[in-house]
């Protein structure tokens, strides 16, 4: 047989390539030779710089920000960062230099592992990766010279691109009596809305910050200040029907004392990184046949992700929480701040996302000592929640990439050993939904046809027959049937009398 030439499709897939967990350490010494006495908070954030995919592997790297509000031996109270850098490879046989490399990190840990009077924290940090791929090798029939065909619209996703977009967010708080000195800013973001238009893409959200901070009374403080932002970011050839998968990661603020306004000015860059998905749609050779040659179709399976815009759920995580008998008990809390938030489980259920995790909240506040002294102290508590999310397009089968932060955090002190805490969990998440499409990637022709023997056919339509079928049966053109039969109706009923005329008659002699 014959092959004929096929034309390339543009087909996106995405998969999870699989997980990598890495540990990183960063130390403290002493801060202007002064020892530290106290670590009253302490947290981590994960920033992925680079990401490079090579020949079967790809490359990572980034710095883990250590954030921490320490007491020194002179019993001032500073703010410490101090980063740490990290860098990973991750193999696997699929990835080639123009793949599309997705990684989400969550940060399991964060735990002090000192020596001495060293101070030593150490994170352990999950890394999810994903490939994006686009599918080369399927390709679409062409059709031979001489052959009737049937076409049906097939539908899959491209993928049309990303974008990585890196803005900062700006807010003021007065510099008053309430807020005299700043000490410690935690931030967190989360998307609310990815709004595709023409050539561009509209990202709304919120960064949240977690300020601790001083007052005139030196009594240690915190407030949370939530800043919306809305950027229109450009990409050439978005139209206004494309999916996009996004998040949005911060990185360590810039904090300025503005003294002509009386101000403390917050810069916190923001980065989205975004990827682009549109439905495509185009014709496929269904059926085919030849009025000389027998036709053979070759139809081949493939996997076609249909992609969904990235989502925000809002639940409450409520729980109780009793101090142990080693915990000295609370008899006034100064300050909240979230550390840190990080999900060990998720369940994708029809209509429903079930989430499992760790939120890890620092409360400073002070105790009473025996001889009525109020002594700081501060605590990590460890919050464990499990959150259903009402998702009501999503299916159990697809594949779902969640990711957590924390919001407002309140604290209900009883008898100072007994805690209420109430905190907004932010969800975003987008999910792919695998579908399993054919279409025709080869049409051969082979043996030739014997002429018909006899000049005249009638043929007596059969039920649900349409015309393309009752063509291809007689071996003729739709064209001539109709026009061989001038009083056909459409759509044609069943019994209804076809009449063929062969183009080769029989002569016979006398």
């Amino acid at each position: 047989m014959d092959n004929i030439e096929n034309n390339k499709l543009n087909i996106a897939t995405k998969t999870k390539l699989g997980s990598v967990q890495l540990k990183n350490t960063a130390s403290i010494n002493a801060v202007d030779n002064l020892k530290i006495t106290k670590v009253l908070t302490a947290s981590a954030k994960v920033v992925i710089e680079n990401i490079t995919p090579l020949n079967a592997e790809v490359k990572f790297d980034g710095v883990v920000e250590y954030d921490l509000l320490v007491v020194l031996e002179n019993n001032e109270i500073v703010p410490l960062t101090q980063k740490s850098n990290f860098m990973h490879n991750f193999a696997s046989a699929t990835i080639t230099p123009e793949s599309l490399i997705v990684i989400c990190n969550n940060l399991l840990e964060c735990n002090n592992i000192s020596n001495g009077d060293d101070i030593t924290y150490s994170t352990l940090i999950n890394f999810d990766v994903y490939e994006v791929k686009t599918n080369a090798d399927l390709t679409l029939a062409e059709t031979p010279e001489n052959v009737f065909t049937k076409e049906s619209e097939v539908t899959y996703n491209s993928l049309l691109g990303k974008v990585t977009y890196e803005a900062n967010v700006n807010f003021e708080l007065n510099k008053d009596a309430k807020i005299n000195k700043i000490l410690y800013v935690s931030n967190s973001a989360h998307l609310k809305s990815v709004i595709p238009s023409t050539d561009y893409f509209v990202a709304s959200g919120e960064v949240v910050s977690f300020i601790v901070y001083q007052g005139e009374d030196d009594l240690i403080k915190s407030c949370t200040k939530c800043t919306s932002f809305t950027e229109e970011i450009e990409f050439k050839g978005l139209t206004k029907d494309a999916n996009i998968q996004a998040r949005v990661t911060t990185k360590e603020a810039t904090i300025v004392e503005n003294l002509e306004k009386n101000v403390f000015v917050f810069d916190v860059p923001i980065k989205v990184l975004a990827q682009f998905f549109t439905k495509q749609g185009l014709n496929c050779v269904v059926d085919a046949y030849s009025l000389t040659n027998e036709v053979k179709l070759t139809t081949t399976s493939f996997q076609d992700n249909e992609f969904f815009s990235t989502h925000l759920a809002e639940e409450n995580i409520l729980t109780n929480f009793t101090l142990t008998d080693s915990m000295q008990p609370i008899d006034k809390i100064l300050s909240i701040t979230p550390i840190n938030i990080s999900l060990a489980n998720q369940i994708v259920k029809d209509g429903e996302i079930l989430l499992e995790g760790l939120a890890t909240i620092n409360i400073i506040y002070y105790f009473e000592d025996d001889e009525s002294n109020n002594i700081l102290n501060s605590i990590d508590v460890e919050v464990p929640f499990s959150l259903s999310i009402s998702a009501p397009d999503v299916k159990e089968s697809d594949s779902v990439t969640s990711t957590i932060s924390l919001g407002e955090v309140n604290i209900k002190n009883k008898r100072g050993k007994e805690l209420e805490i109430l905190a907004e969990a932010k969800i975003n998440y987008d999910y792919t939904r695998e579908n399993i499409s054919a279409l025709t990637t080869q049409i051969a022709l082979g043996e030739e046809k014997l002429p018909k023997d006899y000049a005249l056919e009638v043929y007596l339509a059969k039920e649900g027959q349409s015309l393309w079928d009752i063509a291809k049966e007689l071996n003729i053109s739709t064209a001539d049937l109709v026009r061989q039969n001038g009083n056909l109706t459409l759509p044609i009923k069943e019994g209804e009398k076809i009449i063929s005329y062969n183009g080769r008659q029989e002569t016979f002699d006398d």
